[in-house]
């Protein structure tokens, strides 16, 4: 059954252009709103719960209420990294219960290096 499972992922990544990498120990993220609903509103920092991580989105879950279309800043404290992965903007594509599906639409290069290189650790671990 376990050869099964593993075979199954490389299926489902076959058609994504950035493999997802599902994370061993899910670890937080800061989210907050590009555009606070409401006038004159501080956007607030909410946590949230990265499980699936490519180096164009990620899975999360989190109780802070979205909407496809939203766009959120992120930051995710990587582990084994000094500084976080700062994602200016990420675009929310699917929402599922407490899940969110995001796009990155933007981040800086240093942050792009900090993913990927978290990325390819990761997704060596999971399929050794």
């Amino acid at each position: 059954m376990l050869e099964q499972e593993g075979l199954r992922f490389p299926r489902l990544n076959r058609f994504r252009r950035h493999p997802r990498v599902r994370i061993p120990t899910p670890f937080t993220c800061a989210l907050s709103s590009r555009r606070p609903r409401g006038w004159l509103r501080k956007p607030t920092v909410n946590l949230g719960v990265v499980y699936d991580l490519s180096l164009r989105g990620a899975r999360v879950s989190t109780r802070a209420v979205m909407r496809p279309g939203d766009e959120v800043t992120v930051s995710l404290r990587l582990p084994k990294q000094i500084r976080s992965a700062d994602i200016t903007i990420a675009t929310v594509r699917w929402t599922r219960d407490q899940f969110v599906g995001l796009a990155f639409t933007r981040l800086s290069a240093s942050s792009y290096g900090r993913l990927k290189k978290y990325v390819t650790i990761a997704s060596g671990a999971v399929s050794a």
